[in-house]
């Protein structure tokens, strides 16, 4: 008996943390995460292109909530988005600018990229 309240405890925690987790992802939030530069300088024109790719990325996820998919299917398109602004990016940066800007970039983009994925498994 014990043994399963211990179980369902972690259960609830785990459901209660996931949905936080989630409703912690928004429009404002993730742009505000994806346009952070890490201390590389950006142009105003460089800075633009930056922020229309996280633009464009944050709208392409969230249009993905109003379409249905399987979780693997879901998890492969949110990657072509985040593929695609790599694309977008490479192409008005410049190679070395964005590879600089990759650089620096890498680790929050890939939490910001588990953390929608994670947010797509509870919504």
């Amino acid at each position: 008996m014990k043994e399963i309240i211990i179980k369902l405890s972690f259960c609830l925690a785990f459901l209660i943390s996931s949905i936080g987790f989630a409703q912690g992802l928004n429009k404002k939030s993730l742009i505000s995460e994806l346009n952070k530069t890490d201390g590389l300088s950006l142009d105003a024109k460089q800075k633009s292109s930056y922020e229309k790719a996280n633009n464009d990325l944050v709208k392409g996820l969230f249009d993905l909530d109003k379409k249905s998919a399987t979780g693997a299917d879901r998890d492969n398109k949110i990657d072509d988005l985040f593929n695609q602004r790599d694309k977008n990016l490479k192409s008005s940066l410049g190679a070395d600018k964005y590879n600089d800007l990759k650089k620096k970039t890498e680790k929050s983009t890939k939490k910001i990229r588990r953390k929608v994925k994670l947010a797509k498994l509870v919504l």
